[in-house]
């Protein structure tokens, strides 16, 4: 049972988590040698999951799966992400099936002009988070 309880519990280090991958990823829109599109999106999409998943852990909840579509739905239990993040979060699902289970993997190219938007989207959720922890 302590196990259940700490895995819930530990949504601090999933915030910290998501904040050193934000914090990598602006980073690395200096360093395109090393940070290709491909990997800032993963990085991104890494960030996005872990500051979603410690605001669900926070408030005591788990998402289903870890999509962003799956992710926007379990905002829903504790505080609806707003729908204009949300519709970014889709549009950047359409990139890369992160979770392949289901679906098959699928991948296509991901443009360095999409990541600006990307990091202001993962900030937005960032935000969000915080904003449901707090409350």
């Amino acid at each position: 049972m302590t196990a259940e309880i700490d895995r819930i519990t530990d949504w601090k280090s999933f915030m910290t988590e998501g904040d050193k991958y934000l914090k990598t990823a602006r980073g690395g829109m200096n360093r395109p040698a090393i940070f290709t599109a491909e990997i800032l999106y993963n990085i991104l999409g890494l960030a996005i999951e872990k500051h979603v998943m410690g605001a669900l852990m926070a408030k005591g909840q788990l998402a289903d799966n870890h999509t962003f579509t799956d992710l926007i739905d379990a905002t829903k239990q504790i505080g609806e992400i707003d729908p204009s993040i949300a519709d970014s979060l889709r549009k950047f699902e359409a990139y890369q099936n992160l979770c392949p289970v289901f679906a098959g993997y699928r991948s296509v190219q991901i443009s360095r002009e999409v990541i600006p938007e990307m990091i202001t989207t993962a900030e937005a959720v960032q935000a969000w988070a915080e904003t449901m922890i707090a409350a």
